[in-house]
């Protein structure tokens, strides 16, 4: 019996060191994780003009913001918005980005940016200031139209006045009607 309770002390005293240690060492180097603050599935965000008429409707899939971040996370995201003219644009990418802090959303993932009349640019990021209607790509901008394609070094919306524009080293094909006068 002398033995069991020396090596019964001998395991506490050991426990204690064990324990002693573990609570004298730092944490890991993990930064702690941020907590959720708004997740929300099939999110639509409508915005009027100054008039009262609808100027724009955004939907995702899915959203979530995190604590303590100004920036949402956005899935299947796709910006409608009508020009000064009525024409429909129509801004489509698999994920983004929305930061509250400054207005604006960022698509990316193979953006599509399309118009009615059959339009057609693809990209890899297009961030659009809501406030202004103004998106900007600095990727490889590719543009389809009926009969043409042209290729870009980026591209900048104005989704006020209804144009885009090609920048940085333009490349065009056309092909030529079948057509008979």
């Amino acid at each position: 019996m002398k033995w069991s309770i020396a090596f019964a002390l001998f395991g506490v005293m050991t426990l204690l060191i064990v324990f002693a240690r573990v609570d004298n060492e730092s944490p890991m180097g993990t930064s702690p994780q941020a907590l959720v603050e708004v997740e929300i599935d099939q999110l639509v965000i409508t915005r009027f003009d100054k008039e009262g008429r609808k100027l724009e409707q955004s939907n995702a899939k899915h959203a979530i913001r995190l604590e303590n971040r100004s920036t949402t996370e956005l899935s299947e995201l796709r910006v409608r918005r009508r020009d000064h003219q009525g024409q429909e644009w129509i801004l489509a990418a698999p994920r983004g980005t929305s930061d509250a802090s400054n207005d604006t959303v960022k698509l990316q993932g193979g953006v599509v940016v399309s118009r009615a009349d059959g339009v057609n640019l693809l990209t890899e990021a297009v961030v659009v200031d809501m406030a202004s209607g103004e998106a900007i790509s600095t990727d490889k901008t590719q543009l389809t139209g009926n009969q043409s394609l042209s290729s870009a070094g980026g591209l900048i919306v104005d989704l006020e006045q209804g144009t885009a524009k090609l920048v940085g080293q333009v490349r065009s094909m056309y092909q030529r009607s079948q057509q008979r006068p």
